[in-house]
């Protein structure tokens, strides 16, 4: 089979037929969610499911159904056990396996926290719960998220013990408050497979990386090997050079800079340094192994005086759900598969997931990496500062900037033969800033303010090849736009900056094209557009909210027919309108049972 190049492959893809096997549309037609003043989402709430009834395993939920009943003044986390026991009279392989995670929140106070589900080592959801105030007293915050999990279905063959767990974005507000109630409630469910919706062929070994450095035991006969990053993250996007945010008289650190007057457990607080570029490097033993880069998450709190300011009621991407990054470390499968436990670190703290597949035919698979490129390419940014103090006053722009690519290639002696793989990543990342800060000198702070421009794509290459054959070729490409403005003004009072009347928007995208081939299968490609845009005018003063407006919309579709469309907008902190199917055939969303529309890995384990 004839290699194609990446245009003429994604040309292709929208051309061929659909694939040879029974299909299934899943068509839903959501509650109307105009008039809702608490988290909405126009991405899909739910994950696309085979024909049949699920069997059904609970993982959180005691007599009342509540998890977190106490989540108390001052606290920063909360955790809650569980013990999970496969279903019975249910056995695998399954066609799907999804997660459903139900959340109801009852505080007094207003923020946000960062929710995790872990069943032994392996993170299956990941989140953040962003805190509105309840309208009325018995208007408390709900909503729903589904994840597809069916890629962990060897880890569900087992009796496990898991916890939920939940970190505050910060403290120190949270003084202020009194007892927070979360409910939440978390279930699997397990759809057995049949002749029209066959079991997928999934990961034969998942292994959770709850640390940035893990050693781990792994069998010795790997032949590819992926790692699912959770590269979410709040806020590094809008920090500054070292050298500028250490200078004397210039007020990154006031009270009046995004994140000022909090001290974040997670976000850097009043201000930050270390610069605007991010990226999370995967090592193995020591060797650089891939990159994934990292995603501008919108927190929900720019600023006490902006508390919600750009999700409420509409909720920015990703932030219910996270969808993780898949690094491709196929190539490193000979050095897994040495004798002896191995380390696989990331460059920054976080949550991964190692998915490995075996040779079902042996116990033990040599081979070796033949080129790393990535372990001498240069991964430091170019940084342009042409900030200029002028009287009182500081303005101009920080410049951050990165373009490379590498290749890693290796082969794995199978049982079936030498198997060739290969990975080529190319990467653009630009960061702009434009900042004018009036008032240097303590106490003359007047006014701060951040125009900040993102571009970050990142295209993923990778095929393995035996004999001349191709047997996956697959090309992912990963683009993260955001434009952030950002105003306020403020004053001094007892020797510390107060923030008067501000104004925060943002413009933000998540495009995501997938083009996937597989040995005697047709192409499979897919696209997701996922957009926001939100703007707001706060007066700390009169406590008013003015030109307070959001949409969003949301869209997924494949070469197989698959469609889907959702569309919100809000306007003072409740959605005015919503429109789905806009685009799709009849004007119905319609997604078949295996795609993955909220833009989450996809493995193509339903192909056979």
């Amino acid at each position: 089979m004839k290699c194609l190049s990446p245009k003429s492959r994604a040309v292709a893809a929208w051309l061929l037929a659909p694939v040879s096997f029974a299909l299934l549309f899943q068509t839903a037609q959501a509650q109307s969610q105009i008039g809702a003043t608490g988290p909405v989402s126009a991405a899909p709430s739910t994950v696309p499911v085979p024909a049949g009834k699920p069997c059904e395993v609970d993982l959180l939920t005691i007599a009342n159904g509540s998890i977190f009943e106490e989540y108390p003044t001052g606290s920063t986390e909360g955790d809650a056990n569980f013990a999970y026991a496969p279903p019975a009279n249910c056995p695998g392989p399954w066609a799907k396996v999804v997660l459903k995670v139900s959340v109801q929140e009852q505080t007094s106070g207003t923020d946000s926290t960062r929710a995790s589900i872990r069943l032994g080592d392996v993170q299956i959801y990941a989140g953040t719960m962003s805190n509105l105030p309840p309208p009325g007293p018995a208007d408390f915050p709900f909503w729903e998220v589904e994840r597809d999990v069916t890629d962990f279905s060897s880890l569900f063959t087992t009796a496990q013990n898991g916890v939920a767990s939940l970190v505050a974005d910060q403290s120190y507000w949270q003084n202020y408050q009194g007892i927070n109630t979360i409910n939440m409630w978390a279930e699997l469910l397990f759809y057995p497979a049949s002749s029209a919706n066959p079991a997928q062929k999934t990961p034969d070994t998942v292994v959770g990386l709850p640390s940035s450095t893990n050693t781990v035991t792994l069998p010795h006969n790997i032949v590819r090997a992926y790692l699912d990053i959770y590269n979410q993250e709040p806020w590094w996007f809008t920090c500054v050079p070292d050298q500028e945010f250490n200078q004397e008289k210039r007020p990154f650190g006031s009270d009046l800079a995004i994140g000022g007057a909090y001290k974040f457990d997670s976000v850097p607080d009043e201000g930050c340094g270390g610069g605007s570029f991010a990226e999370i490097g995967v090592s193995i033993d020591g060797t650089p192994a891939g990159v994934a880069p990292v995603f501008p998450l919108l927190s929900p709190i720019d600023n006490f005086a902006f508390l919600n300011a750009l999700n409420a009621p509409i909720q920015p991407p990703q932030l219910l759900n996270y969808a993780p990054y898949r690094v491709d470390l196929t190539p490193f499968a000979a050095v897994l598969n040495q004798p002896g436990q191995h380390t696989v670190a990331l460059s920054r703290p976080g949550a991964a997931n190692l998915l490995v597949y075996e040779d079902q035919g042996s116990s033990q698979v040599s081979g070796a990496v033949l080129l790393n490129t990535l372990a001498s390419s240069n991964g430091s940014p170019t940084i342009t500062d042409t900030l200029q103090p002028t009287g009182d006053s500081l303005s101009g722009q920080v410049t951050t900037s990165l373009d490379r690519g590498f290749v890693i290639t290796g082969y794995v002696n199978t049982s079936k033969g030498r198997v060739d793989s290969s990975v080529e990543q190319t990467s653009h990342f630009q960061n702009t800033q434009d900042f004018y800060l009036d008032g240097l000198t303590f106490p003359n702070y007047r006014e701060y303010r951040q125009h900040l421009r993102l571009a970050s794509q990142t295209l993923q290459h990778s095929q393995r090849i035996r004999a001349g054959v191709v047997l996956s070729d697959d090309l992912v490409t990963a683009s993260y736009p955001l434009d952030l403005r950002y105003d306020m003004t403020g004053h001094v009072l007892n020797h510390e900056a107060y923030p008067l009347q501000g104004t925060v928007s943002a413009t933000q995208q998540r495009n995501l094209d997938a083009v996937h081939l597989k040995h005697d299968a047709a192409l499979y490609a897919s696209q997701v557009r996922d957009n926001f845009v939100s703007t707001n005018t706060y007066n700390t003063v009169t406590g008013k909210h003015s030109n307070w407006q959001s949409q969003a919309d949301y869209q997924f579709i494949d070469n197989q027919g698959s469609c889907y469309q959702s569309a919100l907008t809000a306007l003072n902190g409740v959605v005015a309108t919503e429109a789905t199917g806009v685009g799709c055939p009849n004007g119905q969303n319609a997604v078949l049972w295996f795609a993955h529309p909220d833009g989450s890995p996809d493995g193509l384990g339903w192909v056979h």
